[in-house]
């Protein structure tokens, strides 16, 4: 690929960028069009550098605080990626996100090495979504296994990054699975692309985010179905490139990976996309990493056709159901397959953050006929959760279909159950002492 061509496609993915919602984005301080143009002139594609030195070099870093740059550690990986076809590797890149991790290479280098992996489409096939997912675990401060329930938690996430801005739904049908009985784990972040996050929907419910960390969550769990872990908590690693990403201004494979890096042991989870090729690629690294673990036993990757990171309340959801042993199967369900009308996006869009608090308390309160849960003709956001509840609940072995699933969320919203979820979490995370 010319250097030409990289820079009319840099363009064109600048154009169409949407930030990460699980990392602070600061504002740009150099421009990086340069440092691209740079990289580019510096490759001869004939050339293949020699990896095997650097990459036993960085096979052998271990997370740690210190940072020691050198700013030509990924010029050899930068050239790999230059070749036409690209012979980089998912373990090269998992040798490379360890080198960021640490502060090994400069600026210029890390945002050289994010883009031309976006420009080469490596940063969405399955293999390297894999890898940078193992390899992202290794460096967040997970919770020790011994101290929460090793069978694993439930949890519902979406990539963002669909446009659509939508109510809360996935947080939404979280806690209402949590008061079937479900323990529930959901890992997020803050609104990057739409007007309210599931980090600023809590936080308007009376939540501090901050006091949720990987010594705390423990005894969270204990006292709660519902936990939510905040990812830059979790994540500290990710704050070494959100600078560099805020430069080069377009998507990276670090947009992409938030809803497969839950910190804590799951063992069932609906995840998001907004689009269907990403979809099949999430699907594939979901198989590979569920033949690598014990932890993560089933997992519902769902897209809505009208571009939508969760099961939609209008036309089909394309859906790929992941089990254990690794196999995948595919199918498209309809908010009909769960015994319910259809509607309008436009109908279930977000407000402000505690605009949707709001909604969401009248509706697990039941105190306002508008957000009241009835056999049919219900308000399309009550419709549109319960829709994503139901399929926690199947994901999860509890509900034997789709219908079933409805019911369960219904059940659990108007005995109460779903709404002490909520309080149990606010009171568990409030009484904490730092």
């Amino acid at each position: 690929m010319s250097p030409s061509s990289l820079k009319q496609q840099l363009s064109i993915e600048k154009s169409n960028s949407t930030n990460n919602n699980l990392s602070h984005q600061p504002q740009p301080q150099q421009p990086v069009k340069e440092v691209i143009e740079t990289e580019v002139k510096e490759v001869n594609e004939e050339e293949e550098e020699d990896l095997q030195s650097l990459q036993l070099k960085l096979a052998n870093m271990t997370p740690t605080n210190n940072t020691t740059t050198n700013k030509n550690v990924l010029t050899p990986y930068i050239k790999s990626l230059m070749l036409d076809p690209p012979n980089l590797t998912p373990n090269d890149l998992s040798q490379v996100l360890k080198a960021i991790f640490q502060g090994a290479p400069s600026e210029v280098q890390t945002a050289a090495f994010l883009s031309i992996l976006r420009l080469r489409g490596l940063d969405q096939e399955a293999n390297f979504i894999a890898a940078a997912v193992t390899t992202v675990l290794e460096f967040a401060k997970n919770i020790p296994p011994e101290t929460v329930d090793l069978e694993g938690y439930i949890d519902i996430v979406g990539t963002g990054g669909d446009g659509q801005n939508t109510f809360n739904v996935s947080t939404s049908a979280a806690i209402i699975a949590a008061g079937m009985g479900l323990p529930v784990c959901k890992h997020g972040g803050k609104a990057s692309t739409s007007t309210s996050g599931s980090g600023d929907l809590l936080k308007s419910l009376g939540v501090d985010l901050f006091n949720i960390n990987e010594q705390t969550t423990p005894e969270i769990v204990k006292k709660s179905k519902f936990c939510f872990l905040f990812a830059p908590s979790f994540h500290p690693g990710m704050g070494t490139v959100s600078h560099v990403r805020s430069q080069i201004g377009i998507p990276t494979i670090f947009n992409i990976l938030g809803p497969l890096i839950n910190p804590i042991p799951i063992k069932a989870r609906v995840l998001g996309v907004y689009s269907e090729k990403l979809g099949e690629s999430y699907a594939q690294a979901a198989s590979i990493l569920a033949q690598k673990s014990h932890i993560h036993k089933r997992t519902m990757v769902v897209f809505g056709e009208v571009v939508l990171d969760e099961i939609s309340p209008i036309g089909y959801t394309k859906y790929w159901m992941i089990e254990g042993d690794g196999e995948i199967k595919t199918g498209r369900i309809s908010p009909e397959d769960f015994g319910l009308p259809q509607h309008e996006l436009s109908l279930v869009k977000s407000g402000t953050p505690q605009e949707n608090a709001d909604i969401l308390l009248h509706i697990l309160r039941q105190d306002d006929d508008a957000y009241t849960v009835k056999d049919k003709d219900n308000h399309p956001l009550v419709d549109y959760i319960l829709m994503n509840s139901a399929a926690v609940a199947v994901i999860a072995g509890l509900a034997k279909d789709w219908k079933h699933g409805v019911e369960l969320a219904k059940d659990s919203i108007v005995s109460g159950q779903a709404l002490k979820a909520l309080q149990d979490f606010q009171a568990a995370v409030n009484d904490i002492v730092l």
